[in-house]
């Protein structure tokens, strides 16, 4: 299958931290989201309302250090104090784009700085050794992006810090020829926009991120009829201005809800409205972290679909629906394993499948 991921590939510098960032009896926090960074001591989160993610640098942490001013709140009174310890850091490739691509094995489009910017330098080289094929869009006058990545592992909260700039200022995208799979993950609408509308792809998904939901001046309803598979989580979903509307224009959409499962909504070959709802598949044992584990989801529930002989022109049965996201719920269990950047195979995801568990 020929696939073209148009997405992000950044650093991820992961921090694990001792205790959940949620409050008790709140879910754990699942969301991207940006960040202005102020050079000086500790390392300190503060959201426009006033929530506070004190963190105790881990043992060797290298920085950088200070305060960072979140674009978003992470909910609460705007008067929460956090106070966390980390326990570890590593790096590591990160962006949804980057994820699909590998869950794919297609080519990635996405932004890098000048050839002698050392963020662009580490990431090229991160994506050369998982084996990712990239197309680059060089900007000369801006560094790659990054992302400070909290994570309470077991405790399921993920909170990815974005550092942008590079992304953001591409003026336009090439039409990269025909595929099979075209799949935009978290590019800014305009460009997003611009590479679901291009021709020649056979499918065409979106995984967008937070901020593509809040987008005023391009709402996602504008170009969702361009869009065959919607892959969101909730969070993000919920967020969303005229979900409604956009749920008819598309004709799979898939809703993660962490430990809840996820919902698929579609249209079946008959035209009328189709619901799945799958549970969250069994593990026998506590969970290491949730990074990845939507792109793997969406990535098995549309590899599936495909490769089972949908295609966007036509309804989807429901039997295939169910199977097509029980497998996705397996291949999100064994991404919850990993500490790492990698997706499971097809062959670990069935044995899972016949074992019954994780």
């Amino acid at each position: 299958m020929v696939t073209q991921v148009f997405g992000p590939a950044y650093l991820d510098r992961v921090i694990l931290v001792d205790q959940p960032l949620h409050a008790h009896g709140e879910p754990p926090l699942d969301q991207s989201l940006d960040g202005v960074w102020n050079d000086g001591d500790g390392l300190r989160l503060v959201d426009p309302i006033g929530n506070r993610i004190w963190i105790n640098p881990p043992e060797n942490w290298r920085g950088p250090n200070g305060m960072v001013r979140l674009s978003r709140s992470i909910g609460g009174s705007g008067t929460r104090l956090v106070q966390v310890k980390g326990l570890s850091w590593h790096d590591d490739l990160g962006g949804m784009g980057a994820g699909f691509a590998s869950a794919f094995e297609g080519e990635l489009v996405s932004a890098l700085g000048p050839s002698d910017d050392p963020m662009s330098v580490a990431i090229e080289t991160r994506l050369r050794e998982v084996g990712i094929r990239h197309r680059p869009i060089r900007i000369a006058d801006h560094p790659a992006d990054w992302t400070l990545l909290i994570t309470s592992g077991p405790s399921g909260d993920k909170l990815p810090i974005g550092f942008r700039g590079c992304h953001a200022a591409i003026k336009s995208l090439e039409d990269p020829g025909p595929c099979d799979l075209r799949v935009v993950a978290s590019f800014p609408n305009r460009l997003a926009a611009e590479a679901l509308r291009m021709p020649g792809a056979k499918v065409r998904a979106f995984a967008p991120a937070m901020r593509n939901m809040l987008d005023r001046e391009l709402p996602v309803e504008r170009f969702a009829e361009f869009i065959d598979i919607l892959c969101c989580n909730r969070h993000e979903w919920e967020a969303l201005e005229g979900r409604e509307q956009v749920a008819w224009q598309v004709s799979v959409l898939s809703v993660t809800d962490g430990a809840e499962g996820a919902l698929v909504r579609f249209t079946t070959p008959e035209g009328e409205p189709g619901r799945v709802q799958i549970p969250a598949f069994p593990r026998a044992h506590p969970l290491r972290d949730t990074n990845r584990a939507g792109e793997a989801f969406a990535s098995t529930l549309i590899a599936t679909l495909i490769a089972e002989g949908w295609t966007a022109s036509g309804g989807v049965s429901t039997d295939l629906v169910q199977r097509a996201a029980i497998r996705a719920s397996v291949a999100a269990a064994l991404v919850l394993d990993r500490a790492d950047f990698g997706f499971p195979t097809a062959t670990k995801i069935d044995a899972a499948l016949t074992a019954g568990r994780v």
